[in-house]
């Protein structure tokens, strides 16, 4: 039975895979002076398929050909425009009518289907930051942009496990983190994508570029929206690495004698460590310190000891950190 059900919601998210729409929009949003617009809104009017312009304005979705797209922005006029590529889109000064979410801030957003998909175990994403060559999803990173928001370059395998702890795996299909807004991209050829929902699983593991399982929790007393990656796992302690990403842009500022800033947009992680007492259930934020390292393990002073002098010559960092609580579990 269990393997008709996961059989099941594999079929069914293939089903919504293969409902991409029939044509792919694509252009720039700017506004009335030629300056391209970052991060605003492109939904299909009346359907929950969105996107947004990455740092050079351009955008691309999937969409019915007899849809409407509309644009919003902060500080701007909302713009209806008919799909077709290499649109420019130009928004207006004015006020947006789209006041339930933070426009400029992708964490706010959320793209769903109805509520009977969601039983399923997905819900419906499409989303493409940047775009070439008509590709319903790109998460490639443009050349003059540093970083990604993207947990690894391109797709990768990977599986879920849901609330029960079973495993459900799929070869035919790649994984990827947005570390972003905090969703898990399920992939089945690489350009539509599911969201998979939190609500329904307890962890996913994605396989890096060196082919290491590294996993991932909703660990809700760190962050309810984003995942932490489980660095060590044990019956006695748990090491955590949650990473927050953000989006700066390119800030370069000169007056002919100094300069300051940088001329390229860029997505800057900022990771922070946490050791679990699972006995006392007690969560401490650690940084990556030998005496920092050393005080938060205090009933396990002689073998921590006995780890330092065994390991005097490693660096002090999150590996090291992992395999000294894997030590002492």
């Amino acid at each position: 039975m269990k393997n008709l059900i996961l059989s099941t919601i594999f079929t069914l998210t293939a089903a919504q895979l293969t409902m991409a729409q029939s044509i792919t929009a694509s252009g720039t949003v700017k506004n009335e002076k030629g300056q391209v617009i970052a991060s605003a809104l492109v939904q299909e009017e009346d359907a929950k398929t969105a996107t947004y312009t990455d740092s050079t304005g351009f955008f691309t979705i999937p969409i019915k050909s007899n849809a409407t797209i509309v644009v919003y922005a902060k500080g701007y006029k909302d713009e209806k425009v008919s799909p077709k590529e290499n649109l420019v889109v130009v928004l207006t000064p004015g006020k947006s009518s789209f006041k339930a979410r933070n426009l400029n801030d992708p964490d706010k957003i959320t793209t769903t289907i109805p509520d009977q998909n969601i039983t399923h175990g997905f819900t419906y994403f499409n989303v493409s930051t940047t775009g070439s060559g008509g590709a319903l999803y790109n998460i490639s990173r443009k050349e003059d942009t540093k970083g990604s928001r993207y947990l690894v370059e391109s797709w990768a395998k990977g599986y879920v496990v849901d609330k029960t702890g079973a495993p459900i795996k799929n070869d035919n299909y790649s994984f990827n983190y947005d570390k972003i807004n905090g969703s898990l991209l399920l992939t089945q050829d690489k350009r539509a994508a599911v969201d998979v929902d939190r609500d329904r699983i307890k962890s996913f593991t994605i396989y890096n570029k060196l082919d290491l399982p590294e996993t991932y929790e909703l660990i809700t007393n760190i962050d309810p929206s984003h995942y932490t990656q489980v660095l060590s796992d044990g019956s006695k302690y748990k090491v955590y690495k949650f990473t927050k990403t953000t989006f700066v842009k390119a800030n370069y500022i000169t007056d002919g004698m100094t300069s300051s800033g940088n001329h390229y947009d860029e997505y800057v992680d900022e990771p922070t460590y946490y050791i679990l007492d699972v006995k006392t259930a007690a969560l401490q934020k650690i940084a990556i310190k030998s005496k920092t390292i050393k005080q938060a393990f205090p009933a396990e002073a002689d073998k921590v000891k006995a780890f330092y002098k065994e390991h005097a010559d490693d660096d002090i960092d999150e590996n090291f950190l992992k395999s000294l609580a894997d030590s002492l579990n």
